[in-house]
């Protein structure tokens, strides 16, 4: 009876580390932020769709994330499981799925970073040298980012299979130059995001318009804060990866803050894009509430009118874009304004016409200004 006893004094204490999991802790943050952003992003597509502003590179950093989400069923082939809870073929399996998992949620970060780039040289960059430092970065996001796959994946040189066989790693480069890419990486990112995340409030605060419109506009161009903040939490997270000398567990808590980065950095990239339809499904709310009322015919004719209005002002608006590749400030200020009216303001005229008159004025009257001249000069 004793010695069961003492038996049962001493199994305790490898027993535990044979039947952790902290699998589930990491598929809570993964699924978490891959259902937040899966909404956030269908929503940016089906608004895109509406207003006829949909890219190419819509679809690629839905594909990417979508493969970033099909990598986190890796946690369930043992990835999070502590070492002796598997045999080897499963041990070779988690690693596997694992690093393929970590591979996707990089590349699935940076084409979030690179869609709200070419959504904001689109958007904003009108003048050739705002366009050179936006443009720069894409480059140097991919290959500062893919480099960070190539160091995970050929850790081992050519033979990945030994990246997958614990135990088997000694002609595999040191975590230590994982780690001390990844502070580059990271801050190579935090910066990008930080710069991302200022160029709206630099280029917004001094034009002269409504107070309203400036924070409306900063407030959600400006939410790549948040995505500095992520990256920069994963930036530190790298040394955790010498903890443990398990490789099943001791990348957990930086896995998880990559699935956070690349969720935050999908959903504020998409988030510009869905106030469109918001305010569509808003106004469309409305309409029906009212729908009993008698001032139901004239509310109709005043939508049709204003959509009618809104239609030919931005034919002018994109003509104009189109006619003049570089401008004053006064048309550059303009032109900008036009690209909001599109991507941002979508179906919203009356929250310019209300916050932005004169600089509605200030639009009108360039696009008169061409056909003064043929008015005159017709009766001479």
């Amino acid at each position: 009876m004793s010695s069961h006893h003492n038996n049962t004094r001493t199994d305790p204490r490898p027993k535990p580390i044979s039947t952790v999991n902290y699998g589930p802790e990491l598929l809570a943050t993964a699924w978490a932020m891959t259902a937040v952003s899966i909404a956030i992003v269908a929503l940016r597509l089906v608004g895109n769709y509406k207003f006829h502003t949909l890219h190419i590179s819509d679809i690629v950093t839905l594909l990417l994330f979508i493969a970033a989400t099909i990598s986190n069923v890796a946690v369930h082939h043992g990835y999070g499981q502590t070492a002796g809870s598997l045999d080897h073929h499963d041990e070779k399996e988690a690693m596997k799925y694992s690093t393929t998992s970590q591979a996707l949620i990089v590349l699935a970060a940076t084409a979030g970073r690179l869609t709200f780039n070419f959504y904001l040289i689109e958007l904003l960059a009108t003048r050739k040298r705002h366009r050179l430092i936006l443009w720069a970065l894409v480059p140097l996001q991919v290959i500062v980012n893919v480099v960070s796959v190539f160091l995970l994946v050929f850790r081992c040189s050519v033979n990945i299979g030994q990246l997958f066989s614990p135990g088997e790693e000694a002609n595999c480069m040191g975590l230590d130059v994982q780690i001390d890419y990844g502070y580059f990486q990271g801050a190579f990112n935090s910066a990008s995001d930080l710069l991302l995340a200022a160029w709206p409030i630099f280029l917004f605060w001094k034009f002269n318009w409504n107070v309203r419109v400036k924070l409306v506009l900063i407030s959600l161009l400006s939410l790549g804060i948040f995505a500095m903040a992520a990256s920069l939490v994963k930036t530190v997270e790298y040394p955790t990866i010498m903890k443990s000398i398990d490789p099943r567990t001791n990348r957990l808590t930086l896995l998880r803050w990559m699935f956070i980065e690349a969720g935050v950095v999908l959903i504020t990239a998409s988030i510009p894009c869905v106030r469109p339809i918001l305010i569509h499904w808003v106004k469309k709310a409305i309409r029906k509430a009212h729908s009993a009322h008698q001032r139901l015919h004239a509310t109709h004719s005043r939508m049709l009118s204003s959509a009618g209005q809104l239609t030919e002002s931005l034919k002018s608006r994109w003509m104009v874009r189109t006619a003049k590749p570089e401008m004053e400030d006064g048309d550059f200020e303009g032109k900008i304004l036009a690209n909001l009216t599109t991507h941002i303001f979508a179906g919203d005229r009356e929250f310019l016409d209300k916050h932005c008159s004169g600089i509605m004025k200030q639009v009108e009257v360039t696009v008169v200004a061409d056909e003064i001249p043929l008015t005159e000069n017709g009766p001479g």
